[in-house]
This record gives structure tokens, sequence and C-alpha cells, in this order.
């Protein structure tokens, strides 16, 4: 089932998985994205599957009502007239399966391996790739799908589902793979209200997925350090890039709240910081000197804030200027200087 998922040589639609109570003869029903459909049933056993066998079977699956393509999954000994002479009335017999538990167990593992890699998540653990095997093995079985039709993407939505309930690192792993974050500049702006004469602050910042799942951001947190004071900020708003003026921008600002990133986007926001008035950290103007920041962002799924980048800027009375006026002072937060100073 998991091959289905990204294999080029078997596009469908939906599949329904035992789709009638009632008629025992088809275990799967695959609707094809040419509108076909193919049904499939499936047989074991331990002793060898004879050519009798597999024609009574194929007999009662073409029987068992209307489709475009027919097909015996079989596993366990088979006598080689089964392969010689099928097909049987129409019905396709593929390689059979072998019933080695630990055989199949690896297959199925290699086949999780690859989806997890289709879908950006790191690979897990030997162990927890074979949990994985059962956990998916026994969804299948449960009334959550069974009998009922799902189409590829949400048939996909529950095997994901079923991973990351299983394991949330997965889904942790996966977020820290495939999201990346932009963030080049800042520019320093007065507060509205005088007397607190801290910075606000502008952060343009860039959420890139690059995975297969939409991500969703939650918060930012910007850390400011100096070696007499700290400081934290929180986007208050989001603004709007379509003017130099302050005030214009700050009238058509939305509050800021989380967002969702789809897969194979970005999303860029502007952000207003504002610092956070708590216990331990300073709200007052900042005094001259060389100021550490570090960016912080948080995804839902994700237990920890992930850093997105580090970096120096000194502040002295051409920035402090900026106080008191609607006028805002553009800082890069590049890092060539400082390696071409080293270089």
């Amino acid at each position: 089932m998991l091959d289905t998922l990204h294999s080029a040589n078997f596009n469908w639609a939906a599949v329904t998985i035992e789709p009638d109570s009632a008629n025992d003869k088809v275990d799967i029903a695959w609707e094809l994205s040419d509108g076909k459909l193919r049904v499939q049933q499936v047989k074991s056993s331990q002793n060898q599957i004879t050519l009798a066998d597999a024609t009574s079977w194929c007999a009662e699956l073409k029987a068992s009502g209307p489709a475009d393509n027919y097909q015996l999954i079989l596993a366990g000994p088979i006598a080689a007239s089964v392969i010689k002479n099928s097909p049987f009335d129409g019905v396709e017999v593929p390689v059979p399966f072998s019933l080695d538990t630990l055989a199949l167990t690896d297959q199925a593992i290699t086949k999780v391996d690859r989806y997890l890699m289709a879908k950006g998540i790191v690979p897990l653990s030997l162990p927890i790739r074979e949990s994985l095997v059962y956990i998916i093995s026994a969804r299948l079985l449960e009334g959550a799908v069974q009998g009922k039709r799902l189409s590829r993407e949400e048939f996909d939505g529950w095997m994901l589902y079923w991973i990351t309930s299983a394991y949330p690192e997965a889904i942790q792993n996966r977020l820290s793979a495939n999201c990346s974050s932009l963030w080049s500049s800042i520019e320093l702006v007065s507060p509205v209200e005088l007397s607190k004469r801290a910075f606000e602050i502008i952060a343009p910042i860039t959420i890139v997925n690059g995975g297969l799942m939409t991500t969703v951001v939650e918060w930012f947190l910007l850390r400011i350090s100096s070696d007499s004071l700290e400081m934290r900020y929180r986007p208050s708003v989001v603004l709007i890039d379509d003017s130099t003026d302050i005030k214009i921008r700050r009238s058509k600002a939305r509050p800021f709240g989380e967002f969702a990133v789809s897969p194979q986007t970005a999303v860029y926001n502007s952000l207003l910081f504002v610092p956070i008035d708590k216990s331990g950290y300073n709200i007052s103007e900042w005094p001259h000197g060389d100021y550490h920041l570090q960016m912080y962002v948080k995804y839902f799924g994700v237990d920890a804030p992930q850093s997105i980048k580090e970096a120096t800027v000194n502040i002295s009375a051409n920035e402090c200027a900026v106080l008191g006026t609607t006028n805002t002072m553009h800082i890069s937060l590049s890092n060539l200087e400082s390696y071409l100073d080293n270089f």
C-alpha cells in the first residue's frame, strides 16, 4: 500500500479496503486515474497453492462483479503451473509473496523508508520503523478505513496521521529538515509612547516550506542582550510594505497571529516587534554599545522553538536619533563585513 502512494507506474484516484461485507471475494478495489476499476483478492496458505486452487479463486473473483481489471494476490508456496498458465479467466496472478515473516517485515520496512523520504521525514531508527509497519498493518484492518472509499489524498493523510500520532518526533524532524527562515535586516523605530524610549523593531522574515505538508508558524521571539541588560521582543502586528511612512504602515497593520505555509511555498511578513514588559527585562532606552540579537521561531507540532539567526549590531547616537521621530534606521544583519575583516 505504501508503494502505491509514490509509484510512477500505478496511477490511482481512490481505494476501498474490504469494499462490500456481503462479497468476501474482493479485498481491495482501486479506482484508477483513467476511470477504470481494478479489484484484488488476497489469498495466503502455508500449503502449496495448486493450479486448481488458483483457477477456482480466479473464477470466483471474476464472477463477484463488474470491473475492468482483476488480480489474485497470492502469498505462500505456489505450484509452477500457476505462474505458467496465468491469467485465468481474465484474472491476473502476479508473482506471489513469500510467507517468510522476517522477509515480509524487511520489505515493509524498506517501503516505510521510501515513504518517509518521499514525505521529507528524516529516517527513524530501525525499531521505530519496524513498529510503524505493525501499526500501519493494524490500522488498515480497523474500522477507520475499512469499507470506506478513500481518495489518494485522504489515504495519504491517514498514513501520515498514523505515523505522526505514534511517533511525534517524525513530524518534528520533518519540520526541522524542511522549513527555513530568511531574516537579513531590521529597522529601528521610535515607540508611539515616548516615555518608554525602547526601540521598536521591524523585522522582515520569510518562511520557506520545502516539505510536502503544510507548516504552521505559531510565534517568533527576539532575544536581545548586551553586557549590561537583557531584552525580549515579540511581534505585535504585521505591517504593509506599501509606504515608507511608519504612521501609514502602522495604520494599515493587522495583529500578528499564527499562520500557515503551504508545501513548496514561502510566506513573507514584515513584523513589528515590541519589547516584553516583564521582570528582569529592560524596556527603556538602549545604552550605546554592541547588542547580540537572536531570533527564534515556534512551529506547531514541534516542542522547542528553533533559532533562525544570530547577529550583532552597534547602537550609537545615529541610531538613537530616530527616537521621538517618524524616521526609521535600517541595519543590515549580513555577516559579510565581519568575514571581509578577517579575509
